[in-house]
């Protein structure tokens, strides 16, 4: 397995650890320079990661893009929905996506003290920029493989 792939998963989790109970609580929990140091050491390697092209990173992004909306959506409506027995049960489906999606990305937040449905809106525009990168890379890594053939 690719090192730099060992160490970019290796990062995710440490970030998912660090960012974990901020994200959960916030507001009421602060965050720290250290939440910020992991989430950026995540953000950049996850950035150069997308000059391999790789299919998997293309894939995430495309969930994270797909799942971090859908965290926005069901955040907004939660509050005027709320007591709606089938809303109850789709408001349950944002969890997981937020915590796999955006609670490694979290410590970027003590820089905008968004809540969590907009924090999670503007990390779709960070994983729409990865999955465009991705995209980018591996059609320039596709001529010049086929320029040196």
């Amino acid at each position: 397995m690719n090192k730099f792939l060992i160490l970019l998963i290796g990062t995710y989790f440490l970030a998912f650890v660090f960012n974990f109970m901020p994200a959960l609580k916030h507001p009421d929990l602060d965050m720290g320079i250290l939440n910020v140091l992991v989430t950026v050491l995540f953000m950049f390697l996850l950035l150069m990661y997308t000059k391999k092209g790789n299919r998997f990173l293309k894939l995430f992004s495309v969930f994270g893009v797909i799942s971090s909306v859908i965290v926005f959506i069901i955040a907004t409506f939660e509050h005027t929905m709320i007591g709606n027995g089938i809303f109850d049960i789709s408001a349950t489906m944002q969890y997981p996506f937020y915590l796999i999606f955006i609670t490694p990305l979290f410590g970027g937040n003590i820089l905008f003290d968004l809540s969590y449905s907009f924090y999670s809106l503007l990390m779709s525009l960070f994983y729409g920029v990865v999955f465009v990168l991705t995209a980018y890379s591996k059609k320039e890594h596709a001529k010049s493989v086929a320029s040196f053939s």
